[in-house]
């Protein structure tokens, strides 16, 4: 019971992230698009630009890899992300930092496959002053990364649990499984 309102809490934030970040994209786009002006003065500023690349890493390699590779990788990273959090769920005890970090990198990772198809890139709006221009998504993913990083250092709770050494191999188990199970279902 206890892990089912986890759940829904969890369901809930991921909801409430990805509507936060479309809509101040929606409100900048219809609004704002063409202003500039500073937030941190040198340091921040607002200034909104459509990134085409579709990803950070073909930006700065200038790789020229499509849209649609882009939008099949976060597809298929989406999807790998919710069947090793339902993975968790099933073998170890609902965690409340597992949940958090969940919340913030399927949210930040839905957000980037609605960028890429909806918007045809993202629009970021936060420039830090010669370094990088990033939006509300990318805070998202990088919160989910100082959590991961906080719990690894502090070896809590939520790791605990884990097995290091057999977690990869009981997820492609368990991976193989539900594709077994989907095929028979079809057949």
């Amino acid at each position: 019971m206890i892990m089912k309102i986890q759940n829904k809490k969890m369901w809930l934030a991921v909801f409430i992230l990805i509507t936060l970040d479309q809509v101040i994209k929606i409100v900048i786009n219809t609004n704002f698009l063409d202003k500039r002006f500073p937030i941190l003065p040198g340091l921040l500023s607002f200034e909104p630009m459509f990134n085409r690349h579709y990803s950070w890493l073909n930006s700065m390699l200038e790789l020229g890899v499509s849209k649609w590779i882009h939008i099949s990788i976060v597809t298929i990273i989406i999807i790998l992300m919710y069947l090793f959090y339902k993975y968790l769920n099933e073998q170890f005890e609902t965690n409340k930092i597992i949940n958090i970090m969940y919340a913030f990198i399927f949210s930040g990772s839905m957000c980037s496959l609605i960028d890429k198809i909806f918007w045809n890139g993202s629009l970021d709006y936060i420039y830090v002053n010669g370094f990088f221009i990033f939006d509300l998504k990318d805070v998202y993913i990088n919160i989910f990364i100082g959590l991961l990083a906080l719990s690894l250092f502090l070896k809590g709770k939520a790791l605990k649990q884990f097995d290091d050494n057999n977690i990869v191999k009981d997820f492609t188990s368990y991976l193989l499984q539900n594709i077994l199970k989907c095929m028979r279902a079809r057949f």
